[in-house]
């Protein structure tokens, strides 16, 4: 109103109402403007949809009302509520010691050995991402990403040795409300805590326990710690596990610490050749010996029962011969002569008169089955 009574005011009547047609004609078209922005605002402001893998939290003047699946679903508009849509069920992982730049079948890594292969805005974000301000001269950049690595995968152990240790750990969120309120930077949580707690492990054990015979204790109970801390802090973060990409001693003492290694193996090596010749011949041995002990203790029992048994037979003749002494006598000359004379080759057989009579009888006396051979 205010506006047309000041073009109202102007000398020329047709020319004022003209403008004054003019003027609402535009207040008009912008009343349906405004009011298309507010209903488009209302209308995209009111409705948001949740990817099958997350869930949304439901905030209302920044406090938390409600939970909500998998789907599209309708909120307070104009900034009343708003919606976090949190990944619950997408395994995500954090990374020390090195990077993935590029995952797929050509998987790109950076690492401590190829920093001087990646390309300058790889440099540039990683260095980034741990919250340091990127050089813009490339070997200063460099030199700067190696720091960052250095400090992640360097480690002193129990012994006090140092090793090199890159790790990953994978884990999902079990609890977005807590995940979303209860902690600021939920990426740097994750980070600091898993650096203490493998730092603590490592520094607990041996250098061989780090980079050998330890490995698989050495993850479980970083799982295990890491798990406990993150539930301490009530975080609503689950670790799905902590695996051990590589453990190895400084680049500058690694080919002795290989030479030490291989030593140890082959030790270990004629260690097991012993034993398995030792497997071989101890059993072979004392099978041996059993046996010789089995063949004496049956030779000592046949012996005894034959000798029983001649005793038994002895003592039969002798119960024969006090019954009848001459029978028994002759029986036995005529036992005795019948195995006796078959072993005997030529024989020569007296009469009664002897050599009296000067007859000599020879006999081939070996008869088998009745009859002279």
């Amino acid at each position: 109103m205010v506006i047309e009574e000041i073009i109202g005011q102007t000398n020329n009547e047709e020319e004022s109402k003209k403008l004054i047609q003019q003027w609402r004609g535009i207040k008009k078209l912008c009343e349906k403007l405004l009011l298309g922005i507010f209903g488009t605002t209302v209308l995209f402001t009111s409705f948001y949809t949740v990817p099958a893998d997350s869930v949304g939290v439901v905030r209302r003047f920044g406090a938390y009302t409600r939970t909500t699946e998998p789907g599209l679903h309708f909120k307070v508009p104009l900034g009343v509520e708003s919606a976090d849509k949190v990944p619950v069920k997408k395994v995500q992982k954090e990374e020390f010691g090195f990077r993935t730049l590029k995952a797929g079948v050509d998987t790109q890594f950076l690492n401590k050995d190829n920093v001087g292969q990646v390309s300058k805005d790889d440099l540039i974000k990683f260095v980034e991402d741990n919250e340091k301000t990127p050089s813009e001269n490339l070997s200063e950049l460099r030199e700067q990403a190696k720091s960052i690595l250095n400090s992640e995968y360097l480690m002193l152990t129990g012994d006090l040795n140092m090793a090199d240790v890159s790790w990953l750990v994978q884990y999902q969120i079990k609890d977005p409300v807590a995940y979303l309120f209860n902690i600021q930077e939920p990426g740097r949580t994750i980070r600091d805590s898993s650096q203490a707690v493998m730092r603590e492990i490592i520094g607990n054990g041996s250098i061989d326990e780090a980079i050998t015979i330890g490995r698989i204790e050495n993850e479980n109970s970083a799982k295990e710690k890491l798990q406990q801390l993150l539930d301490n802090y009530d975080t609503g973060i689950h670790i799905v596990a902590v695996k051990l990409q590589s453990s190895n001693p400084p680049e500058k003492v690694r080919p002795a610490f290989n030479k030490v290694n291989e030593s140890m193996q082959q030790k270990e090596q004629k260690i097991n050749n012993a034993r398995q010749e030792y497997n071989t011949i101890i059993p072979r041995a004392m099978g041996e010996a059993q046996r010789e002990i089995e063949n004496a203790q049956g030779y000592a029992i046949e012996r005894v029962n034959e000798a029983q048994g001649d005793v038994q037979k002895f003592l039969k003749l002798l119960d024969e011969y006090k019954k009848a002494p001459d029978i028994t006598k002759k029986r036995l000359y005529l036992e005795t002569m019948a195995k006796l004379l078959p072993k005997i080759k030529d024989k020569t057989i007296v009469d009664d008169k002897g050599l009296e009579s000067g007859f000599y009888r020879m006999f081939n006396l070996d008869v088998k089955g009745g009859k002279n051979e």
